[in-house]
């Protein structure tokens, strides 16, 4: 797919124009969508979600409701409908995407701009079934950036690393794929939460991501421009070259002391990080 024609002015235009749509509560589809446009250079974007959606006549009069260029984000438990949405939306020549299957190709074509991080598609997922994987979407965007620490234990896989260092994309596209991932993020001057390391002891696989500090320093400037510099803590430090080299081997020497496997996701497409993450845990619980 060839990415030069997009613009973020077309994308400004698109992004009041994305829906999300589920037989529940939507709350976990919404997330989700919300962690996919994170990869995105966009202000504000708007999601309406459209809960309880239970028919198909429901569905088709929610569809008649609206005009493309739209993007449909749906999830249904229901088997009858989730078959018969992909031709209802179709019909009306808008934008669809069942949430099993690819989601960042989707968003990119939609919105016309390039994520910024070089990610490929979400492929489809062997999970069990629908509801593991809804499930563990759902674990994985509730302890995103060192929420619930106290719940590390339950998590199927934790991610550590500096800021920016591609946790969270990453974390949402193992639990795409069936996996309860919890991220943490290691803080300059703080030491590692003791929930982690009491995760580390209970035999938890945690694996520490880091990156090359220039591509780091370069990502963390984009984001420091979209910011205001109140909602960045120590700004000078978080986009300053050699306080970044520090930082990065602060949080080396961590994950060193402890053997937690260390992967360098600088130039991986997010698939790719994910599957060495696998590679890494099932060679160590092998």
């Amino acid at each position: 797919m060839g990415y030069g024609r997009f613009s973020l002015v077309n994308a400004v235009k698109l992004q009041e124009r994305i829906m999300v749509v589920s037989d529940g509560t939507g709350d976990t589809a919404e997330s989700y969508v919300q962690a996919v446009l994170a990869q995105f250079k966009l202000p504000d974007t708007k999601v309406t979600r459209h809960p309880k959606i239970q028919s198909k006549t429901e569905f088709r009069k929610l569809l008649d409701s609206i005009k493309a260029p739209y993007l449909v984000a749906y999830t249904f438990a229901a088997q009858d409908l989730r078959k018969k949405a992909w031709s209802l939306i179709r019909d009306r020549k808008l934008t669809g995407i069942d949430l099993l299957y690819p989601a960042v190709e989707i968003f990119s074509s939609f919105l016309q701009t390039n994520p910024t991080q070089a990610t490929g598609a979400l492929h489809s997922t062997q999970a069990s079934d629908y509801f593991e994987r809804i499930e563990a979407i759902e674990f994985t965007v509730k302890h995103d950036d060192g929420m619930k620490l106290n719940e590390l234990s339950k998590a199927d896989i934790v991610l550590v690393g500096v800021s920016r260092s591609s946790k969270t994309p990453t974390s949402i596209f193992l639990a795409h794929k069936g996996y309860k991932v919890a991220n943490v993020p290691l803080v300059p001057g703080i030491d590692a939460p003791k929930e982690l390391l009491d995760a580390h002891e209970q035999g938890v696989p945690i694996v520490f991501l880091t990156i090359s500090p220039i591509d780091l320093e370069r990502i963390r400037k984009v984001r420091f421009q979209n910011l205001r510099k109140k909602d960045v803590a120590s700004s000078d430090n978080y986009i300053n070259a050699e306080r970044i080299r520090e930082e990065l081997e602060s949080a080396r020497q961590l994950a060193r002391r402890h053997g937690w496997p260390i992967l360098d996701v600088t130039d991986k497409a997010i698939e790719e990080s994910a599957s060495e993450i696998l590679l890494l845990v099932n060679a160590r619980s092998s």
